[in-house]
């Protein structure tokens, strides 16, 4: 274990924090909602997001049945989370120039998508994707209607794939994951 150590004065000028290397007049993106205090609303979301309202209303319409919660976090501020109840199928992040889409795909999923030609623009970033326990990590920026289309037509197969994967064993609707 590494243990924070305390440097003398004289070397203060040498613990520099590392910040990110962002070119000259690109601004970095702003989170939105990072206050515990204010939660997400509609109007506030209508106001603070201008433009991209559209694309968070077009990947809420096209996250059906799944639960919609927002969750706050101080290191991400708030964050919706989308969910079957057990597991989440992604979260949405806003920011100050659009919305951002971050989840994880199983090892199946990321296979049968490196197959489909309609996301082929999509392949570098799955095979690029970071491997963890419960499968690949995606982040997708939203900013333009073309982004959306696609993010939403990948969200919708997703949720296509997982619906196959589940069958109905009871009348009381409890589902069991195939093998």
């Amino acid at each position: 274990m590494v243990r924070p150590t305390t440097m003398p004065a004289r070397n203060a000028c040498l613990a520099v924090k590392r910040m990110p290397i962002v070119p000259e007049g690109v601004a970095m993106k702003k989170r939105l909602f990072t206050d515990d205090n204010v939660a997400p609303t509609e109007v506030l979301l209508r106001k603070q997001l201008g433009t991209a309202i559209d694309y968070y209303m077009s990947v809420l319409s096209k996250s059906g049945h799944y639960r919609k919660q927002w969750q706050f976090s101080r290191g991400n501020g708030w964050i919706l989370k989308v969910d079957d109840m057990h597991k989440a199928l992604y979260y949405l992040i806003l920011f100050d120039d659009g919305i951002e889409i971050s989840l994880t795909v199983r090892n199946g999923e990321r296979a049968e998508f490196l197959k489909i030609e309609e996301f082929r623009s999509l392949y570098p970033q799955l095979e690029a994707a970071t491997k963890y326990a419960e499968g690949y990590a995606l982040r997708f920026e939203i900013k333009s209607p073309p982004e959306c289309k696609s993010v939403t037509g990948f969200l919708e197969k997703l949720m296509a794939m997982r619906s196959d994967s589940m069958t109905i064993t009871s009348p009381s609707r409890s589902a069991k994951v195939k093998a």
